[in-house]
């Protein structure tokens, strides 16, 4: 199975299935979900890629686009290294004011959150077959925030679902 369609299946399959983001399916049932994989492995190739997926996502209505997922399947492997060029990425969108347009969101098959045990089951709600960034329109983001009042305990929730698929 291709790195794209991994993460289309993990997507479905895991996220909206489980409703880990409850914001995931109808944008995906739409359509308006772009997975792309970027095959690059230097780094100002690969950050040449995430601006240009940038641009494009600001570009597009989000009536066709909502988000783009950009998948590493040669690069980031290993966790800490993925961090820190989503730091960096984010260091990116902030001095170009694009951080008012687009947030992050990242997942990788290592995911392991801060002061939290790699086997936690917490973390399977972050892995991903593949090391992917999200890119999130902020719009669509405090659309989501005013129409889901139970939004801040998205986490706690999930964080309870995987214990009881995965737990200890």
């Amino acid at each position: 199975m291709s790195p794209v369609n991994a993460t289309k299946h993990w997507v479905q399959d895991f996220v909206v299935r489980h409703a880990l983001c409850p914001f995931a399916a109808r944008p995906m049932l739409e359509e308006r979900v772009r997975i792309i994989a970027c095959e690059e492995v230097e780094t100002e190739q690969i950050i040449r890629h995430f601006l240009s997926e940038l641009l494009l996502l600001s570009e597009q209505d989000a009536a066709t686009l909502e988000t783009s997922l950009i998948v590493y399947p040669k690069a980031w492997m290993a966790f800490d290294d993925f961090l820190a060029f989503i730091e960096l990425c984010e260091e990116l969108l902030a001095s170009a004011k694009a951080d008012e347009l687009v947030q992050l969101a990242h997942f990788h098959p290592h995911y392991c959150f801060d002061q939290v045990a790699d086997d936690a089951p917490s973390n399977r709600t972050n892995r991903s077959p593949y090391p992917v960034l999200q890119l999130i329109r902020v719009a669509s983001v405090a659309k989501a925030r005013a129409s889901y009042s139970e939004i801040e305990q998205i986490p706690e929730r999930n964080i309870a679902l995987m214990q009881q698929l995965f737990g200890h």
